[in-house]
């Protein structure tokens, strides 16, 4: 990795020098740059290119896993990756290069905002940018990969050991702690001369707040993953931790819940909504990303693509439901958002039809067609080619890829509260997103009376398709009824060896001496 990441910081510069004709660079070796930035507007530029390749890096296909194991679903391939292929050990090994790719990027302009004149608060937020974007980096590599290098602030010229995954969060904590305290809120955002930023891909305080808040839960709830000697800090201070961080957000009057889950759909998930917190620019932007190099068709990530086609898809058939990766049964759908009666008037959840197409009349098609499937519909906006081989031709949903959304901060917020026994606290928290749903408020009768259970499932509900529900299992130790196949039969040891971690492609391995391949997965191959 060591030869990869000087390379890359050569290379890094000319992108920078791509941004802006005013950008000069005068190396001195392959891995300092004294002149590499010399004045703010170079630095502004310098962080534009850490955006770009954060959007692109971050968004692709595979990084998406292990997050698509947990996915709900009432059908999987009989060779898929949830069932737990012990005898496929490959199938689990996945690069991070285009991970360490971003920490490199952020780590070229870091030395020199120190060295340029400029207001204090302009040398905060850029390095608050740079602290978050490392923050979310670690943040994905401590939860996919479990462990892995942690390269800091300089480019490592010698072999990097691998530190655990409690290490990991724990530089990925202090990175975020750092940008929570240097980012202004989002609203006060601006560029160099002065205009607002309006797009929610800059890192601003509220972004980083709902970090942190993801990564002491990680901790918090996993201590069960980490080995015995790593397993000695109280839970309960992490749960504190990200409570605080959730509260800060959701009391912040910045962001606001959509009205209903229709607006979620047809507004939230297509980006730069007001219950959007942070997100990556992918909506416009396809002509661009696609002289990058991975291809559109199966590049770029969005969950809904392992979901839906008909109606959205152009020229999909509504036959194709039967042939989708993953795909949800109308009776599971019923039961999900049941309809109730009050009084003389039948109420449903409104999320059943905001999540899926015309669901009543779809249900009661012939199942030769249909399978008995619903038909999700959860992004609406489908991207066509209109040039060579792809004019006409489905190309990715056309909307940005939304992190972190209020609705998921207050389920959160509810699992910190019922953590530390906060019981009213964290029903107040479901009964929000329930309400704002038209669903029944909380009964203490439900999930035979688990109220962590039962928030559980209501971010399996808010939250469907959208790829949080792996880390929901594993962060509240639902494995053994929650995931599937092989999964459900692990025991500790096997999890402390990494099971739910992805193994380390051979090629990371090229130019680190010191790198270690997952333990579980080594014993399998």
């Amino acid at each position: 990795m060591r030869n990869y990441y000087i390379l890359l910081a050569f290379w890094v510069c000319a992108l920078c020098g791509a941004c802006e004709d005013t950008l000069r660079m005068i190396p001195e070796n392959s891995v300092t740059f004294s002149n590499a930035f010399s004045n703010e507007r170079e630095i502004e530029s310098g962080l534009l290119t850490v955006e770009k390749y954060a959007r692109n890096d971050l968004g692709m296909t595979n990084i998406a896993y292990p997050a698509m194991y947990g996915m709900y679903t009432d059908y999987l391939y009989p060779s898929d990756n949830a069932l737990l292929q012990e005898n496929s050990p490959e199938q689990y090994m996945l690069q991070w290069l285009h991970l360490y790719r971003v920490i490199a990027i952020a780590n070229v302009p870091l030395p020199y905002i120190d060295k340029i004149e400029m207001p204090q608060e302009r040398r905060d937020f850029y390095k608050g940018q740079i602290y978050f974007t490392k923050g979310l980096v670690y943040f994905e590599l401590g939860r996919r990969w479990g462990r892995c290098p942690i390269i800091r602030d300089k480019v490592e010229v010698n072999p990097v050991k691998y530190s655990s995954w409690i290490e990991v969060i724990d530089y990925a904590i202090d990175l975020t702690r750092k940008a929570v305290k240097l980012l202004p809120e989002y609203t006060d955002l601006k560029t160099s001369d002065g205009r607002a930023i309006t797009y929610k891909s800059v890192p601003c305080k509220g972004a980083a707040q709902a970090l942190l808040a993801h990564l002491c839960a990680w901790k918090a709830g996993c201590k069960y993953m980490a080995i015995q000697e790593q397993a000695t800090y109280d839970e309960n201070t992490f749960w504190a931790a990200a409570d605080s961080a959730c509260t800060a957000v959701i009391n912040s009057p910045i962001y606001n819940l959509a009205k209903n889950p229709e607006d979620v759909c047809t507004s939230t998930l297509v980006g730069g909504d007001q219950e959007s917190i942070y997100e990556n620019t992918m909506r416009g932007y396809w002509n661009e990303l696609a002289n990058e190099d991975f291809p559109l068709d199966d590049g770029i990530f969005c969950f809904g693509r392992f979901f839906q086609a008909w109606p959205v898809i152009p020229n999909a058939e509504e036959g194709m439901i039967t042939s989708m990766p993953y795909r949800i049964l109308n009776t599971t759908v019923r039961k999900m958002y049941p309809d109730r009666i009050v009084g003389d008037k039948k109420i449903t959840d409104l999320r059943r039809d905001a999540y899926f197409y015309d669901f009543e009349r779809m249900e009661s098609e012939s199942t030769n067609i249909t399978g008995g499937y619903a038909y999700p519909w959860k992004w609406r906006l489908a991207r066509v080619g209109t040039s060579g081989w792809a004019a006409g031709e489905f190309v990715n949903f056309d909307q940005n890829r939304i992190w972190f959304r209020l609705a998921e901060i207050i389920l959160l917020r509810a699992e910190c509260r019922v953590r530390l026994g906060d019981d009213a606290g964290a029903i107040a928290d479901l009964n929000c997103i329930r309400e704002r749903a038209n669903a029944e408020l909380y009964n203490p009768s439900e999930y035979d009376g688990d109220l962590r259970y039962a928030i559980f499932k209501e971010r399996e509900k808010e939250l469907l398709m959208e790829g949080w529900r792996w880390y929901d299992v594993l962060r509240n130790g639902y494995y053994k009824t929650e995931l599937y196949g092989g999964f459900r039969e692990v025991s500790i040891q096997d999890i402390i060896d990494g099971v739910f971690f992805n193994g380390v492609d051979k090629t990371e391995f090229i130019d680190n001496p010191l790198a270690r391949q997952n333990t579980y997965w080594l014993n399998r191959m």
